[in-house]
């Protein structure tokens, strides 16, 4: 028997709104290369047209800052809702309101458990306070109804068809949010939540979005000195999305790849794997998945230095960690070499519009440039009724998510 009738709603189905968190930092670097701040404008000038905005601010200050930036780029303010939470993260998709809705229009929010993904447990006072996130949301969007549970998981991690089928990654869910749950008890408890029919498990997130202090990475000649600027600890978002209900698109890579990167090589085994379970599996019908195959950015490695914001964010568990990554090798010092979190999977999807990243700067390698219009047309492709756009994310990656991470869509209520 159902615990309940509310369902979770496909994120290509129509929209209510979209929620962004403005960056309390502007610049990732001291240099000023990487305009965080920039991203977000971007973002929501491009949504003014397709969905109502919720802008979160961190305090009024910050929410002064924002609406003066914004009308700076001649941005109208009258057309945003402005919500103050003293938020430590900038990626509402992982910890904003998850809005289910019933046969009678109404909704409710899912409250979960949160540990700042895997960085602090729950008790941890930055993981109670942004616990409270999705609750404080729902009621700024006037949705009473709750659906409580204990599981700890980010909406980065939950992809979903619309009709009773999500997809998440079984390594992120039970083995690192969930600890003394079994796999039975966390789809269980999945399928009480959304009301699911089956939940589809891959076993692993790409190699680049693992803990970001679990230790040195391969750089682009191989030798394991540099590092994860940020991540999400493990989310599909970054490799795998529903673009519909019985399709999905996954991130691959070539034989070709794997042999010119070290970091394509340790991804490819994990996408090779994903995709072979993806074929076996079927829809709610019993009918096969579309699979669609998008390609993975090249590696850009970049160097940061003691000051720059991306720096000091890393270093900030140092004393919780005493001083030691989770290999055992010690915290890098004085500047590192970082992988921002690269995808072109972490999309938005929202009413008539698909908001993509994109990487070529000028200088860089012409790969670089192929592979993003090759992933701008897949995504034409795949929504040729939508208006699809690819905007420079690397300052936004840099910080461990992407677009998809930077924003949390409500559902819209009986759609005409």
């Amino acid at each position: 028997m159902r615990a309940h009738n509310y369902k979770t709603v496909g994120e290509f189905e129509p929209q209510e709104s979209v929620l962004l968190i403005w960056p309390l930092v502007q610049y990732a670097t001291a240099s000023k290369e990487y305009d965080i701040e920039a991203v977000t404008i971007s973002i929501i000038s491009h949504l003014l047209d397709h969905v109502a905005i919720i802008v979160s601010c961190y305090d009024e200050a910050a929410k002064e800052r924002a609406m003066q930036e914004l009308k700076n780029h001649t941005i109208d303010c009258e057309k945003i809702s402005f919500m103050v939470f003293p938020s430590d993260f900038i990626y509402p998709r992982d910890f904003g309101a998850e809005i289910l809705i019933n046969e009678k229009g109404e909704r409710a929010v899912v409250d979960f458990n949160f540990d700042s993904y895997g960085i602090f447990p729950n008790n941890h006072p930055i993981s109670k306070k942004m616990e409270e996130f999705d609750r404080v949301h729902a009621k700024f969007i006037d949705i009473e109804g709750l659906i409580f549970t204990r599981l700890t998981s980010e909406g980065g991690d939950r992809e979903f068809n619309g009709n009773g089928i999500l997809i998440t990654i079984e390594d992120t869910e039970v083995t690192k949010r969930n600890k003394g749950w079994t796999k039975e008890q966390v789809e269980d408890e999945f399928k009480r939540i959304f009301n699911l029919d089956k939940v589809i498990w891959l076993p692993y997130a790409t190699y680049d979005d693992e803990d970001m202090h679990a230790g040195p990475i391969p750089d682009e000649n191989g030798a394991f000195l540099a590092y994860r600027s940020a991540s999400a600890n493990g989310h599909i978002d970054e490799m795998c999305r529903f673009v519909g209900r019985d399709t999905i698109l996954l991130a691959h890579i070539t034989t070709e790849e794997a042999l010119q990167s070290p970091i394509h090589a340790l991804n490819k085994e994990r996408l090779d794997l994903a995709y072979t379970i993806l074929q076996k599996e079927t829809d709610q019908n019993g009918n096969p998945f579309n699979i669609i195959q998008m390609p993975v950015p090249e590696p850009i490695y970049i160097t940061v230095k003691e000051g720059d914001n991306i720096y000091e964010n890393y270093h900030f568990p140092y004393d919780l960690l005493h001083g030691k990554l989770k290999d055992g090798s010690p915290f890098p010092q004085e500047r590192m070499k970082v992988l921002p979190a690269l995808s072109y999977c972490n999309f938005l999807i929202t009413n008539n519009l698909v908001i993509a990243q994109k990487y070529y700067r000028e200088g860089m390698p012409y790969i670089i440039k192929e592979k993003d219009e090759t992933a701008l047309t897949i995504l034409k492709n795949i929504f040729p009724d939508r208006k699809v756009i690819a905007i420079d994310s690397i300052a936004l990656n840099l910080c461990g998510g992407g677009i998809h991470c930077h924003t949390r869509n409500v559902p819209k209520v009986n759609p005409k």
